[in-house]
């Protein structure tokens, strides 16, 4: 890496770092201005506020946004070092527009990794902190109470209950169904079930048990109280998306792969999530290149028109990441192809872009 590397790498992380904290901190002050009351109204102090919350919000938020923080910060350097000469004179002096894009690379593989490893393992931890945040002070909702809910919990293990509560972790009428080789092969019954964290175990009331034998005769035995450890756990019933957020990446896997067996409508939003934690870091290549490119020449307007521009490319980005998702969500694409398209039709813009400021 020579002295032009260090110099255009020091802006891009330098500019990056500090267009990060301008606008979090404009994020958190319009957040401050809607949650004030609930602050006071909760008498919590400012330590608790900070750390509890805003520094656990700023990671979220940061990385949800960092490859579209990273762009405009990337236009504005680019454009200010176009303006003042400096990038002419690069590449008047022999260096190719190619090479010139290598500590843009660089930069951009820094801020991939970095956002990548915060989505699968750290940024589900200060998720759990946040959101426990919000429920305690701020979201007073009512909890939902999902009914008539079917699940597949292992091949030929299915289960039913009528009522589930997820305040409670318990529901009524609860069924599990074994079969094998398409005979039922047992069937239990409960009036309620409920589930205990501390010992990770079920606890059901009013129970009964049907066994059939290969020669088609039939056991029954019931009882008023039994405890038992089932192939689930009780985020299979609820119906709160959110908790999907605080899982890490192994544990998203194997929840997914979990629900996806289970037939629930929640495996949307499970492979979303699973998609989108690769393909957000991935897309600061795309959008870095198609910055650099943007911004390399000296344009009638100064920075201000290039900025806009650059304003006007990151609209239209997060406008294909909700239009995406609203396909995925009415069932109309799948969620790998809506994951994936922003990123895909903007590589092609970055491809145009490059061959252009190249030419």
């Amino acid at each position: 890496m020579n002295r032009i590397d260090r110099y255009i790498l020091s802006k891009f992380l330098g500019n990056f770092a500090l267009f990060m904290g301008l606008i979090m901190l404009i994020a958190m002050v319009f957040d401050v201005s809607q949650k004030l009351d609930d602050f006071m109204d909760n008498d919590l102090s400012l330590a608790t506020i900070l750390l509890d919350y805003y520094l656990n919000f700023i990671a979220f938020y940061g990385n949800t946004f960092s490859a579209l923080i990273l762009f405009l910060s990337t236009v504005f350097f680019t454009a200010r070092m176009a303006n003042q000469g400096e990038i002419s004179a690069m590449l008047t002096g022999g260096l190719s527009f190619g090479r010139l894009m290598r500590p843009y690379l660089i930069g951009a593989a820094v801020i991939c990794l970095a956002s990548a490893s915060l989505s699968h393992f750290i940024i589900p931890g200060t998720n759990s902190s946040r959101i426990a945040f919000e429920e305690a002070y701020i979201q007073h909702r009512v909890t939902s109470r999902p009914i008539h809910l079917h699940r597949q919990v292992l091949p030929g293990h299915f289960i039913y209950v009528e009522t589930w509560s997820p305040d409670r972790m318990g529901g009524y009428n609860f069924t599990y169904e074994h079969f094998e080789q398409g005979r039922m092969v047992d069937r239990l019954k409960a009036s309620f079930i409920k589930y205990d964290s501390v010992k990770t175990s079920w606890h059901m009331d009013n129970w009964t048990l049907r066994q059939w034998q290969s020669n088609g005769h039939m056991s029954l035995t019931s009882g008023v109280r039994l405890d038992s450890s089932f192939a689930f756990l009780p985020q299979q019933f609820s119906s709160n998306n959110r908790g999907i957020e605080t899982m890490t990446s192994p544990e998203l896997y194997k929840a997914l792969k979990q629900v996806r067996l289970s037939g629930s409508e929640a495996v949307l939003f499970y492979e979303m999530e699973w998609y989108r934690r690769s393909a957000y870091p991935l897309s600061a290549f795309i959008l870095v290149l198609i910055a650099a490119a943007m911004a390399s020449r000296s344009q009638r307007g100064g920075i201000g028109a290039q900025i806009a521009l650059g304003l006007l490319v990151a609209v239209l980005y997060i406008f294909l990441m909700q239009l995406s998702s609203t396909l995925a969500s009415t069932h109309m694409t799948s969620p790998l192809v809506a994951v994936w398209v922003p990123n895909i039709l903007f590589l092609g813009v970055a491809m145009l872009a490059y061959r252009r400021a190249s030419s």
